[in-house]
């Protein structure tokens, strides 16, 4: 009876852990905002600390062009550029997805804004957003999700960022954050362009 009591508990424990990497310990709003360096699909280098000298930094993360919800996200994100552009502010967006899928993603929806390979998913890590693709992360569609992530990502990287949105001052601290474990809701852009000054 103890010995089935305690495989219970640690069974219930192994979950909670695996799910708190998506629930919880995320970056919060007033928090310094972690670097983001790398090199986007027009070969462009992105460095955060230098944008940060004259522009604000729109932060969103995607985890890949085969999930409907973020295609849909990113079509929006296209139509409300030039807002942003006009408040000051450089779009970033970050993916595990490699290369050659993000320029079918650009290509897709004529993106103008930066879109960075998230090498050994070093931004993700950063700002706390990685989550390991596993029967208990991804209760739904977990083959499915298994399937495309090997198929759009590098060979043996099973992970993917919960779609954060984050906004950063110039002050290069966190002043808007959308961050939700469930991947169907995502950040409104209209409610992110109240919130620039």
């Amino acid at each position: 009876m103890i010995r089935i009591a305690f495989i219970t508990l640690f069974q219930f424990l192994f979950i909670a852990e695996a799910i708190s990497q998506i629930d919880n310990n995320y970056l919060k709003v007033g928090e310094v905002a972690p670097i983001i360096k790398g090199i986007d699909q027009f070969n462009s280098e992105i460095n955060s600390n230098k944008i940060l000298q004259d522009k604000k930094i729109l932060l969103l993360f995607y985890r890949g062009n085969w999930c409907p919800y973020c295609k849909k996200h990113l079509a929006s994100l296209q139509e409300n550029l030039e807002k942003f552009i006009k408040k000051g502010v450089y779009v970033i967006v970050v993916t595990p997805e490699k290369v050659e899928k993000i320029k079918e993603t650009t290509s897709k929806f004529k993106s103008k804004f930066s879109i960075v390979h998230d090498f050994n998913n070093k931004i993700m890590n950063d700002y706390k957003v990685a989550f390991k693709v596993t029967k208990e992360n991804v209760p739904k569609y977990f083959e499915f999700t298994l399937k495309r992530v090997r198929e759009y990502n590098e060979k043996e990287n099973n992970v993917l960022p919960v779609p954060a949105t984050y906004l950063i001052d110039r002050n290069h601290k966190i002043s808007y954050v959308h961050y939700n474990s469930d991947y169907k809701k995502r950040a409104d852009f209209n409610e992110v362009l109240n919130k620039i000054e």
